[in-house]
């Protein structure tokens, strides 16, 4: 008997919906979009869901502080990112001119 209700609570709990997880499944339309925007729309980030990573309008530029960029912008090459959303551990200047390195998964 106990058997039973283990395996009937498995079944129910497969067909349950999977609220909050990542869509791991590509989107035409989101790709489509992305597309028409000059971004790629490829898996991203740490729990590995399509995003659409679009290019900044300054990318490559110089840079001296955060605010010189739509994006980071780089300490190691004082240039502003090229893309958003960016993923790892980005070592980039804040408003200061400062160093700083953030994390974002």
């Amino acid at each position: 008997m106990r058997s039973a209700v283990v395996i009937c609570a498995t079944v129910l709990a497969v067909c349950l919906p999977r609220v909050g997880l990542a869509q791991t499944a590509e989107d035409p339309l989101a790709r489509k979009d992305c597309e028409a925007k000059g971004g790629s729309y490829e898996m991203g980030g740490r729990i590995r869901q399509f995003i659409c990573f679009e290019p900044l309008p300054d990318a490559g530029n110089s840079c001296e502080k955060a605010s010189d960029c739509a994006g980071f912008c780089l300490s190691e090459t004082k240039q502003c990112s090229a893309v958003t959303p960016q993923f790892g551990c980005i070592p980039h200047l804040d408003e200061a001119g400062r160093a700083q390195v953030i994390c974002i998964d």
